[in-house]
C-alpha cells in the first residue's frame, strides 16, 4: 500500500531534474548563440587586420608606379615632392609584390584548414609589413593599423606612419 505523501518525498528531486533539463536546453541555445557571436567577432578582427595590411600594400604599390604627370602641367616643386614618395628600391618593390600576392585571395570558409591558412597569411603578412616599414623608413611598429590618427595629425601623415608630425 502506498502512502499519499510519497510524491512529496521526491518533490525536491523532481524539481531539480526539471530545472536541470530546462537549464541544459537553455544552455545549449545560449551556447550556440554565444559561440556564433564569438566566431563573428574573431573573424571580423582577423579580416580587419588583413584589410589594413592590404590597404598599406595598395598604397605601397601605388608608390612604385612611375609618375604620369604631363610635362606642361607639372611644376618642378610638385614633381620633386611627388618623387620623394616613390619607392625605387628593387628589393622593397619585390617585397611589396610578394605581400600583394600573399594577400590576394584569403579563404572565406569556416573549416580548420581555412582558419589555419588565414592565421598563417596574417602572420606572414604582418612580418612582411614590418620588414617593408623598416625598409621604407616609416615610423611606427610596422604592423597593420599602427598609425593612429590623432587630433593634431593629418591623414597624410598617418598614411606615411609619421606620428605627431605637424602640418605645414
Amino acid at each position: 500500500m502506498t502512502d499519499i505523501f510519497d510524491p512529496l518525498l521526491s518533490l525536491e528531486e523532481d524539481y531539480y531534474q526539471e530545472g536541470y533539463a530546462h537549464g541544459l536546453a537553455d544552455g545549449e541555445k545560449a551556447g550556440r548563440i554565444e559561440g556564433r557571436v564569438f566566431g563573428l567577432e574573431k573573424g571580423f578582427e582577423r579580416f580587419l587586420e588583413l584589410g589594413k595590411l592590404q590597404g598599406r600594400c595598395s598604397v605601397w604599390k601605388a608608390r612604385i608606379k612611375p609618375l604620369d604627370i604631363p610635362a606642361a602641367t607639372s611644376t618642378a616643386a610638385s614633381h620633386s615632392t611627388a618623387n620623394n614618395f616613390r619607392i625605387t628600391n628593387p628589393r622593397a618593390q619585390r617585397q611589396i609584390e610578394s605581400l600583394a600576392l600573399l594577400l590576394t585571395h584569403p579563404p572565406f570558409k569556416n573549416d580548420e584548414e581555412s582558419v589555419e591558412e588565414v592565421e598563417e597569411t596574417l602572420k606572414r603578412g604582418k612580418g612582411k609589413g614590418k620588414v617593408l616599414a623598416n625598409m621604407l623608413n616609416e615610423k611606427g611598429d610596422g604592423e597593420a593599423g599602427s598609425a593612429t590618427i590623432g587630433q593634431e595629425e593629418s591623414i597624410e601623415d598617418a598614411g606615411r606612419g609619421a606620428r605627431g608630425a605637424s602640418r605645414t
